[in-house]
């Protein structure tokens, strides 16, 4: 049906076409609106949405509220050998030695970096106690200016103090890796010619929480302070070293 002008006359077949055109143009820009409109709201949800999962991966890293600490894992491309195949290794009670005769056979095999004192240095504590007694850490583990022993991880004194002097700034060294320059028999249930037995058990302590990790894995971290511990839950330290202090005995 045709429709009339607002002074009553009818249009003519070129004014309804052109009206007509105008009407395709206006639908044709409302559907590209629209469309444009649907585009901006998939696109902002799919930004809000990696914002959320970003979050959640970002939190879900952070597990809080445990009271023992766990481990970290070695440096990519870093593994620890089976400490009984390491030459001189102590499988003994103790006292142990430095244990130093040998260290550098068994440092070929641990592939750590060369010793440094000005690139990367910090210390660790380190007390031994088996069967409610404790134990040294010797003098000169893994260091021997005599025998021209040079680990980046060693102690000069039997403080329990353990040096890391690398030449690598990137070094993360663990504790399995300091027992295995000293070449004392170390592993997950094991410390020296004694395994895991009933109530007599492996124990780790940093920082005076109990450590539930993998002990050999333990990273060295500066001015932490570790205790390793053979025996029953009656036989533990008390109270348990916390506090690093270099240079002390206790």
């Amino acid at each position: 049906m045709s429709k009339d002008q607002g002074d009553g006359q009818r249009l003519t077949k070129a004014e309804r076409k052109d009206q007509a055109r105008l009407e395709r143009e206006e639908i044709q820009r409302k559907q590209s609106s629209r469309k444009r409109n649907r585009t901006v709201s998939l696109i902002v949800g799919l930004v809000l949405a990696a914002g959320v999962i970003g979050l959640v991966v970002m939190l879900g890293g952070n597990d809080e509220g445990s009271t023992s600490t766990s481990a970290s894992p070695l440096p990519s491309g870093v593994t620890l050998p089976d400490p009984s195949t390491l030459p001189g290794v102590m499988q003994t009670a103790p006292p142990w030695s430095n244990n130093v005769q040998q260290a550098n056979e068994r440092l070929a095999m641990l592939g750590l970096p060369e010793l440094s004192d000005t690139i990367l240095h910090h210390h660790v504590r380190l007390w031994i106690y088996v069967d409610g007694q404790p134990v040294p850490v010797p003098a000169e583990v893994g260091f021997s200016q005599q025998l021209q022993v040079f680990s980046p991880l060693h102690t000069h004194d039997a403080t329990g103090t353990v040096h890391v002097e690398s030449a690598d700034p990137e070094f993360q060294p663990v504790l399995g890796q300091f027992m295995d320059v000293w070449g004392l028999y170390f592993t997950p249930t094991c410390l020296g010619d004694a395994c895991n037995d009933g109530d007599r058990q492996l124990r780790i302590f940093v920082d005076g929480q109990a450590y539930s990790g993998d002990p050999t894995l333990l990273p060295l971290t500066d001015q932490a302070a570790i205790v390793v511990t053979m025996g029953t839950s009656d036989q533990l330290p008390n109270p348990i070293p916390d506090t690093f202090a270099f240079g002390a005995q206790g």
